[in-house]
């Protein structure tokens, strides 16, 4: 459920310690009176200097849709974060889940339609159903998220969020839920090995 890419993206930026907009060439800030070009390109060098080359994870991106996948292929070229990420048209529930990393940041960000703009409601509430049901049996010990704006869909996941953080897509207030994944019921994970 990748889309465009913007999460993954956005994810691997963060990972790679890259600033955003580093690749752009122009804004309009520099056409300023007064725009000091020395300071600016001095910052920019200190900002290449502080990115990472290499990501320490896998970030995967899916989507059942191939244009959606050409989409984030693209975006991912423009970023300049393409050759970190990995791109695969499937279902969510077909893709590959890489194996926990013990002590990991091992997650999972899902951003499922909300039927603002596309998809039909009844039909997405079997796929938030699906959702949960993916996060309970396939991703014990992750955290995941799930960004949506439609708060009577989230509900068919199942599973209570740990967090839920209030944002917008547009003008679509939405809200990234966040659940802590455990095998067996919350006692059970929390009993001493």
């Amino acid at each position: 459920m990748c889309g465009s890419g913007t999460l993954a993206i956005e994810g691997a930026l963060i990972a790679l310690n890259r600033a955003p907009g580093l690749l752009r060439t122009d804004f309009a800030f520099r056409h300023l009176i007064g725009f000091d070009e020395e300071a600016y390109e001095g910052l920019r060098r200190e900002l290449r200097l502080a990115a990472r080359k290499e990501l320490a994870g896998r970030i995967l991106c899916s989507d059942h849709d191939p244009s959606a996948i050409e989409a984030a292929r693209q975006n991912a070229r423009t970023a300049g974060v393409e050759g970190h990420l990995e791109f695969v048209v499937c279902d969510f529930r077909q893709g590959e889940v890489p194996e926990a990393i013990e002590g990991g940041a091992n997650v999972c960000v899902l951003n499922p339609e909300y039927g603002a703009r596309l998809g039909d409601v009844e039909r997405l509430g079997e796929t938030y159903a699906a959702i949960g049901d993916f996060f309970k049996r396939g991703l014990p010990g992750w955290r995941g998220y799930v960004f949506t704006g439609n708060p009577d869909l989230a509900k068919h996941i199942g599973l209570k969020p740990r967090r839920k953080t209030p944002m917008f897509n547009a003008k679509i207030e939405c809200r990234l839920l966040e659940y802590e994944l455990y095998q067996g019921s919350r006692k059970a994970s929390e009993q001493p090995q």
